[in-house]
């Protein structure tokens, strides 16, 4: 069985595969380019990162590859507009936005003719979303993505989640493509999502183990060697969070602590606002830099299955290739009618 492609606005990638877009300077221009050049849809992650450094990484990205390269932006980012400003000035592919919600910006994309990508977690985003003007993809985040998490369960599958949410987008209108998030590593796992109606799938974490990846060597080893991933409930954002396991919270760095200083990368911070100490942004840089024992390791709820740092275009070989017998695998591993019917 081969995989379909993804239409994104005016342009087409070959498979309908898009790389998560991580941010503080985890997937930067490199890692976007390579996944776009192997056909899938590569992703900057814009948070945490200057407007000017965006500038930069997009002009970068596009002088590797003519493929499908967009830009993830949270919207609970304290730079959100300015770096909106500049994806818009820039014409990337594509924007994703989530870790918050607001119709401006969407009008914004769809006056500029850019696609925008909601990220949303809930039945009850899915009515708001499916009648916003400029979002055109959706993508459908379970609690077994990296990072911040939306479900109200944290712990809900990708197949738990996925299905009554699309059901939700389709019966409120919403005639876009739905991906679907969150613990998504195997080529069967893509299958299995668009068995279940997906449009396409989002993979991070897989990614983010790779040789074009911008994280620190030190930071790839912490992937690798990780036994699994953990919920935290500490981030200034008041979401929960993945992270691997084992991470210790008592060396966070702390707001305060010589070369610790808050950087205001949130519109609203708990330990800004609220006079705790931890700082994200410091945690996140930290391990991305190389000090992954002071940092924090935000994985997806499957990091432990990964064992080797592989250069993009083996992740793509192992996802696009079809295996003897693939459908009747995911048939018996999986079931379901509705899964025989759509293989």
């Amino acid at each position: 069985m081969s995989l379909p492609s993804l239409r994104v606005g005016d342009k087409t990638a070959r498979f309908c595969i898009i790389q998560g877009g991580m941010s503080v300077r985890i997937s930067l221009h490199k890692l976007a380019a390579a996944v776009a050049r192997e056909g899938g849809v590569g992703t900057i992650g814009g948070m945490g990162i200057p407007p000017a450094e965006l500038r930069r990484e997009i002009q970068a990205a596009r002088a590797l590859t003519d493929g499908v390269v967009g830009v993830n932006l949270m919207y609970a980012g304290y730079l959100f507009d300015r770096l909106l400003d500049v994806c818009i000035e820039e014409r990337v592919d594509y924007v994703a936005i989530g870790a918050g919600f607001a119709r401006g910006p969407f009008k914004r994309l769809a006056e500029a003719g850019i696609p925008g990508f909601c990220i949303i977690s809930s039945v009850k985003a899915a009515r708001i979303a499916s009648r916003t003007e400029g979002v055109v993809g959706i993508v459908v985040e379970s609690g077994q993505a990296g990072g911040h998490l939306g479900p109200e369960d944290p712990e809900i599958s990708t197949w738990d989640l996925f299905p009554p949410v699309r059901t939700a987008l389709r019966e409120y209108g919403f005639k876009g493509p739905i991906i679907a998030a969150g613990g998504i590593l195997t080529r069967q796992d893509v299958l299995r999502a668009l068995a279940m109606g997906a449009d396409g799938v989002q993979i991070g974490t897989r990614f983010a183990v790779t040789e074009e990846c911008a994280a620190s060597d030190a930071m790839k080893a912490a992937w690798v060697a990780a036994t699994g991933s953990q919920v935290e409930y500490w981030s200034p954002t008041g979401m929960a969070s993945r992270a691997i396991v084992p991470h210790i919270e008592d060396m966070l760095p702390l707001v305060g602590e010589p070369g610790v200083h808050c950087t205001d990368c949130l519109k609203y911070c708990l330990h800004r606002d609220e006079k705790k100490s931890h700082c994200i942004y410091n945690a996140l840089t930290n391990a991305q830099r190389g000090n992954v024992e002071r940092g924090l390791v935000f994985c997806g709820g499957r990091v432990g299955e990964i064992h080797e740092v592989l250069p993009v275009a083996e992740v793509f070989r192992q996802l696009v290739t079809p295996a003897v017998g693939e459908e009747l695998l995911a048939i018996g591993a999986h079931g379901g009618a509705e899964e025989v019917a759509a293989l």
